[in-house]
């Protein structure tokens, strides 16, 4: 991994990371509001103009189809996942589009996605625009180009250093930690604030509904810390004591920390701050994940 540029990017320097290729589309027309509110977790109406938020896809039955961002306009949508999500949650976010005053268009060949860190916002490109996320947990902007070549701020950023940003900061990731086997609130704070319970019926919500009013889920996304450098692999157990809990979906070297890390699915009860767990032959604690700022 490139030192140098993580920690430039920690003191708030410009550096930018391609996204592309993404699954990009398109949402106008009148209904566009009502119509994507009843299709994700979360609330689309408290979304402003020039703001992006996250949401889930989900089942009658609350699993997941996909996690998207949604980026609102004066008059559109723009909403972005992961190339593999391209045809199938494409068909399923247009699939109830019937009678309704809206048109979804796929943007996939024809935009392109890019993410500039720092506070300081890039200038938009001809016919595209800007808008502030913290996408990977620290100030940045993700750009969206009308055209296949992104838009490049600074130096490129490369997908090892993106993937320990996202680890140190507990976001989870389609493929990884959310799959078409996961339920919205169980993928920790990140998901959980991907979901409103206030705005009423989606697709999904009477499951997801339910699950609040019991209080809690069977299984619970957190980040484990190693007392060494060392960390364990996606995919192996976690055990308390002798029995078997969960499973890491995720692992790395946090240089921050100067310690090895993991995300991974454990009971409720086994999720409280300082629990001692193990994976493999590595003792790990749970704890918190990092927030913009952290030196460490």
């Amino acid at each position: 991994m490139n030192l140098e540029i993580y920690r430039r990017i920690l003191s708030g320097k410009t550096a930018t990371v391609v996204l592309s290729p993404r699954a990009l589309w398109r949402l106008t027309g009148a209904d566009r509001v009502r119509y994507l509110n009843g299709q994700v977790t979360n609330d689309v109406m408290a979304l402003k103009p020039g703001t992006t938020g996250r949401a889930a896809v989900c089942t009658a039955k609350g699993k997941m189809e996909g996690d998207l961002t949604i980026t609102a306009r004066e008059n559109e949508f723009y909403l972005e996942a992961v190339p593999e999500l391209r045809e199938s949650l494409g068909a399923r976010l247009e699939k109830y589009l019937i009678a309704d005053d809206a048109a979804f268009e796929d943007l996939s060949d024809s935009w392109s996605l890019s993410h500039v860190f720092g506070p300081t916002a890039p200038a938009a490109p001809e016919g595209g625009f800007v808008v502030a996320y913290e996408r990977f947990g620290l100030p940045g902007h993700d750009v969206w180009t009308p055209k296949t070549e992104a838009t490049v701020v600074g130096e490129k950023v490369e997908a090892d250093v993106v993937e320990t940003l996202r680890l140190e900061h507990g976001i989870p990731s389609w493929g990884s930690e959310l799959t078409t086997n996961t339920l919205p609130p169980e993928g920790g704070p990140q998901m959980l604030a991907a979901i409103s319970y206030s705005k009423g019926c989606y697709v999904g919500q009477e499951t997801i509904a339910r699950l609040k009013s019991v209080g809690h889920v069977n299984r619970t996304l957190v980040f484990l810390q190693s007392d060494t450098p060392s960390f364990p692999a996606a995919g192996t157990k976690v055990a308390q004591g002798e029995k078997e809990i969960g499973m890491v979906t995720s692992g790395g070297f946090s240089p921050r920390r100067g310690r090895g890390g993991a995300l991974a699915y454990v009971p409720p009860q086994a999720a409280q701050a300082e629990t001692k767990l193990r994976a493999g032959n590595l003792e790990l604690t749970v704890a918190e994940p990092l927030r913009a700022g952290d030196r460490l």
